[in-house]
Formats: C-alpha cells, structure tokens, sequence
C-alpha cells in the first residue's frame, strides 16, 4: 500500500516508523522515550509546538506524589525522571527526606512531589526525547486511521505541508481524549463533566503569583457555569473562553485590592480533566486498592489522600480491537471514579512508560500488543526503574 485512502484521494505515506505516539503530554513523551531507549525507531506527533500538554502549556506546575502518602515510593522509572528533570532549569526543589539517603520517618510526613516551572520542564522533555532520537512532528494533528486486519496500518495527520500519512507497526493514544482509540474503532466512554478551569499567573503586587482557579470537580457548581464534553467541538471552544472569563473576573477581584496586578502568564492548552478514554478489556476501579493483578505494569497511590495504592492491568491499557494499539495518560481504561486519579502528571508518565516500552518489544518480537508475555514486559520494566508491583 503506497498511499491511505480518503474518498475523493490518496494520502500519500510520510514517513515509517516502528512506534508512532499521537499526543505530546507527559504520558505521549513518557512512551515516545521508552520506546526509543529500547531501539523502537519512533515518532511523536503533537498539534502543538511543545511537548507536555497541561503540565506546561496548561500551566498545572504541581508535580504531584510519586509516593503512597505514608513514606513509601510508589512510581518510579521515567516518571520519577521527568519529576526531577522539572527541576533541571529551576526554580524549585524536592524534599530533602526524599533524595538518597533520605530520612525514612519524615517521608512519612512529606510526600514526594514539587512544585516546578513549565519552561524548565518544557526544555527538559523536549530536551530527553530529541537525545533519545525520537522524531517529533510539531503543528501536525491526528485526522484518521487507518485500520485493516485488525491492527492500526497508519495514521492521517494534517500539517502546513496537508495530508500525509504515517505508517508504523505498534501505535499509542496519549491524546487524552482517546483520539486514536475512537477512530480506529475502539469502544471508549465520553464524559461530559469537565468544569471551567483557569490557572494563570500574575506580576506585581507581592510578586510573580500562581491562581489555580476552577469549578468544583465534585459536587454542585455556580448557578452562572456549566459542564462541558471534551469530544465535541463547540465545548471545547466554549470552555476556552470561559475559563478565560473566569480569569478576567479574578483578575478584576484583584486588582480592586491591589492596583498593580496584572496577568502575567495564561494557560495556552485546553485545561478539561477527563473527557474520552479506553473502554479496554478491564475497567480499573477505585474500590481495587491493594489489589494484585498477574498482568500489572505499573502501581500508582491516591494523590487525593494517603493510603490507597493500585496496581495497574496491562489489560487497561492494550487496546481491544487493535491489536498493535496501546493507550496512556488520561484515556486508558478506568472507571469514572478511579479516572480522577490516573489522570494526573505521575500516573500518565507511568502508564506512558509501560504503552511505550510494551510496544518497542511487541515490534522487536513481531506481535500484537495485547498477547505480549506480560512476564516480558514487567521484566523490562524492572530493568528500566520502574516499580511494577507492591512488595
């Protein structure tokens, strides 16, 4: 097949690759780096021009725990890299008890998270990935696939150039909003819940200040609001300007009360926290804390609180129907509860980290991805710092 075809025209093929990854967020990179460290010749395909998604462009700059809330480490691997790689450009820094050598019962009273700056982290993973040798492909957004023999054949994106196609032998969805799944025939579950959000920065005043507004995620929000889906457009667009309202109106709040503030920084991506995901052969849910899985790849706690602790299926991320189709990030397959834990920067780079590695190895053994020896994987995963199950 030297083209894709669209009715009314052929697509012409690109380029090839083994690994392709639709979406730059932390969980897209994550996987884009796995996959290339295991020698996966690998792309990256985002449709803005930068990498990390809301964890830089959307301004949410809390890096939140690698640990359990009572002192024990729980993600590991490219996750904990990225987590200090936030930090290689400054400001910031990570508690003391934390580092190596770190005293154990005040990790029981710190969790292990910071505070970063998104340039920092925005040169720092663009930084790992290009050293890796992984092709990323800025301004290009995901419009199609192409699916025959169940497997992905390829992907239609469209750049400055137009149409092109891009063929490859294992795929991830880090889109967020389960992209790929969705056209590539997948079952997946849309949400439409999302609230207004709006972190921004101001100048003046007390200084350079960060104001993470939004609607309540939980619970009843202001008469004046609404919820919004994050797979239809004219939500979408809406939410953008909204958030941006609800800026302006704390922004105004302010400045009643001190005359030199001003917006400094605003969010440029779309801050909607859960929108579309995998409905894959398993749906992980928040009532399966301190469960063991045969098939997990990856453990991540509850950001919300101390305790909890989940194993993740590999099952919850292979897709279905495609068998050279992985997702990562928010879209993996969980449920509407458990969804409010994943999504965040340290599981999505977790979960990243298994969809890339899982699908360097599927393409070096020439195999679908959902029959991979999961044995493989984990042993992989181990050799490569990640924490695959509880002790």
């Amino acid at each position: 097949m030297q083209a894709f075809v669209e009715p009314g025209r052929n697509i012409p093929i690109e380029a090839e690759y083994d690994v392709c990854v639709l979406g730059g967020g932390v969980a897209g990179a994550a996987a884009a780096l796995a996959a290339a460290r295991e020698g996966a010749k690998t792309c990256l395909v985002e449709k803005e021009y930068a990498l990390g998604g809301l964890a830089t462009l959307g301004l949410i700059v809390i890096y939140l725990p690698l640990c359990d809330g009572n002192g024990r480490q729980v993600i590991a691997g490219i996750s904990e890299e990225f987590l200090r790689a936030s930090l290689k450009y400054g400001p910031g820094d990570l508690p003391d008890c934390w580092n190596n050598g770190g005293d154990a019962a005040e990790r029981r009273q710190k969790r292990y998270q910071t505070r970063y700056e998104a340039a920092s982290l925005t040169l720092a993973l663009e930084e790992l990935l290009l050293s890796a040798g992984v092709t990323l492909w800025y301004d290009t957004r995901l419009c199609a696939a192409a699916c025959e023999g169940g497997k992905v054949q390829g992907v239609i994106v469209e750049n400055k150039s137009g149409r092109l196609g891009i063929r490859a032998k294992a795929f991830i969805d880090a889109t967020g909003d389960a992209d790929l799944c969705f056209l590539a025939g997948e079952d997946t579950v849309s949400l439409a819940t999302n609230v207004r959000t709006g972190w921004y920065f101001t100048g003046g005043g007390e200084g350079v200040r960060l104001h993470q507004l939004s609607d309540p995620i939980h619970g009843p929000i202001p008469e004046t609001s609404r919820r919004y889906a994050g797979d239809r457009h004219w939500d979408v667009t809406q939410h953008a300007i909204d958030g941006r309202k609800m800026i302006l109106a704390d922004l105004e709040r302010r400045r009643a009360m001190e005359k030199d503030v001003y917006p400094l920084l605003l969010p440029a991506y779309d801050g909607m926290r859960m929108t579309r995901r995998l409905n894959g052969a398993y749906v992980l849910d928040e009532s399966e804390a301190f469960r063991d899985f045969p098939d997990s790849i990856g453990l991540t706690g509850d950001w919300r609180k101390c305790g909890p602790v989940f194993a993740m299926p590999w099952r919850a991320i292979a897709g279905v129907k495609n068998g050279n189709l992985a997702a990562a990030g928010r879209c993996i397959s969980v449920s509407t509860d458990m969804w409010d834990i994943t999504r965040v920067i340290p599981t999505a780079a977790m979960t990243g980290q298994a969809a890339g590695l899982g699908a360097a190895l599927a393409v070096h053994r020439n195999e679908a991805l959902n029959s991979l020896p999961i044995s493989l994987l984990q042993d992989a995963l181990r050799a490569n710092g990640a924490i695959v199950e509880a002790p």
